[in-house]
């Protein structure tokens, strides 16, 4: 049997064998006491962490053990002790060397209750870094779920591939460029497309500027009344949401650039079956119907006017292709006025009634209302409603804002906020200019009305309006129409 194996590790002493005297007879005549202590004395440093804590490292005491050992062995080995004697002395040099080693501790070495808590305060900070690793992990795996999620719908949108950079600004000042890029301008556009269903034309009978601050996310809409007085091209002035039936997307931020002194930076476009499907996926919205509603009635066909705009919406979506007339009577009519839970068809024929509201601008104002509306709904919708809402309202979005823009703004929606909300002209009168372009709504002035826009868009205060570009249209529409400041009629406020 080897020496090891005949070494107790957990107290540190050898285990007797069971032929004593021949074992003892052997090993005194094979190696000195001194020697074979040496030979025990290895390093606990390469035994695991556990055994470690256990059994302390005796080195520093060997010395002070062997020389006890050597005395105790030497008395033995002339009185010619026996075996048992000469145990009892390894138990008194066992004895001897743990006094020993007490004494190096308390001298300036720690002990070994000291070096097991660091050692056990190093085990929980590996410990504590690995969990870190792992949350981390997971949620960079998440992350990564949620862009392939976004970037799997997103490929469902109709991407316009036109080039911003190309689309016509004014010669702004250096000041105003810098202001501009800390924000975020987007074009709203609401397509009447249902002669040819698709997004590339048709008179865009909601018109909406959204600037998003870049730093604190608050978010302000601007209506841009479909009968504003601007000029469309150059030499040419009609109702502005002329602009986007005549020549596309293209020319409807032209429009807005040049008359507002903007600098947009991508739009979107929707159509009534974009809205109507957005509010059924969402469950609908609560919207009030006032007694003027239920009584007004459309001046061109003597049939009340909200149920005529939403009959002819759930006509044109198909609400209901077993009715006769493809719409339900429920649907349009209220007997009373109250608040009520709307469907996707009725609360378009909402936005389009013009009739039991203000005219364009009242109307304008309940289409802000409802894209609030929907904003605060998706904020707290749950992944189903999200997931059901990308796939029916996202083939039905066109849009120049690149995949990048729009997934770091669908992952950042919790965080935005609706600040305010107003519409444009803020002063305003109506007027039939001519035959051809019929009742419109003229800015009292451009001027005086553009700067307004750019110290509540951007907290521009004492905007100076390009002269070569806006004081020049504006200087043709009061030389048209007659209408200078003084001449107002309506002045819009701040939702």
């Amino acid at each position: 049997m080897s020496n090891f194996e005949d070494y107790d590790l957990r107290g540190g002493q050898r285990r007797r064998p069971s032929n004593n005297r021949s074992s003892s007879n052997n090993r005194s005549s094979s190696m000195s006491l001194d020697g074979e202590l040496d030979m025990y004395d290895y390093d606990m440093r390469s035994e695991s962490l556990d055994d470690e804590e256990l059994y302390p490292r005796t080195r520093r005491s060997a010395s002070g053990s062997r020389s006890s050992a050597r005395q105790s062995s030497g008395g033995a080995h002339r009185t010619g002790g026996s075996h048992r004697t000469s145990g009892s002395h390894r138990s008194s040099s066992s004895h001897s060397g743990n006094s020993s080693h007490s004494g190096s501790r308390s001298a300036g070495r720690p002990s070994g209750r000291s070096n097991s808590s660091r050692r056990g305060s190093r085990r929980g900070k590996k410990n504590k870094t690995k969990r870190i690793i792992f949350v981390v992990e997971i949620v960079l795996l998440l992350l990564l779920l949620v862009i392939f999620f976004f970037w799997n719908k997103f490929g469902k949108v109709n991407w316009d591939t036109i080039n911003m950079e190309e689309i016509e600004v004014n010669n702004l000042d250096e000041e105003t460029e810098e202001l501009l890029s800390n924000y975020t301008t987007i074009a709203l556009f609401g397509v009447d497309n249902r002669s040819n269903g698709n997004l590339d034309s048709g008179n865009s009978d909601t018109i909406m500027l959204v600037s998003i601050n870049n730093d604190t996310k608050d978010v302000k809409m601007v209506s841009v009344q479909r009968d504003t007085y601007l000029q469309i091209t150059e030499g040419t002035y009609r109702k502005c949401n002329y602009a986007y039936n005549h020549g596309g997307v293209e020319t409807a931020i032209s429009m807005l650039n040049t008359n507002l002194d903007l600098k947009i930076s991508g739009y979107v476009a929707v159509d009534f079956y974009a809205l109507a499907t957005i509010v059924d996926d969402l469950g609908g919205l609560e919207l009030e119907i006032t007694q003027k509603m239920i009584d007004t009635n459309n001046p061109e066909t003597g049939q009340n006017a909200l149920a005529g705009y939403i009959a002819e919406v759930e006509n044109v979506l198909n609400y209901y292709p077993n009715q006769e007339d493809g719409w339900k009577y429920d649907d349009c009519y209220f007997s009373s006025p109250g608040t009520y839970t709307l469907n996707g068809a009725q609360v378009v024929g909402y936005c389009r009634n013009r009739y039991a509201v203000d005219n364009d601008y009242g109307r304008a104002e309940n289409q802000r209302m409802v894209v609030k509306m929907i904003v605060e709904k998706v904020k707290k919708a749950d992944l189903g409603t999200i997931n059901k809402i990308a796939d029916d309202v996202l083939p039905k979005i066109s849009t120049s804002l690149s995949r990048t823009q729009v997934l770091s703004m669908a992952t950042s929606v919790a965080d935005y906020n609706i600040a305010e909300s107003s519409g444009f002209p803020f002063a305003l009168k109506t007027t039939t200019v001519s035959k051809k372009t019929g009742s419109v709504v003229v800015p009292c002035t451009l001027a005086s009305n553009v700067s307004t826009l750019h110290e509540f868009l951007y907290e521009q205060e004492g905007y100076d309006p390009t002269d070569d570009t806006v004081d020049v249209i504006s200087d043709h529409i009061v030389n048209e129409t007659g209408f200078t400041e003084g001449s107002a009629e309506v002045t819009q406020e701040i939702d």
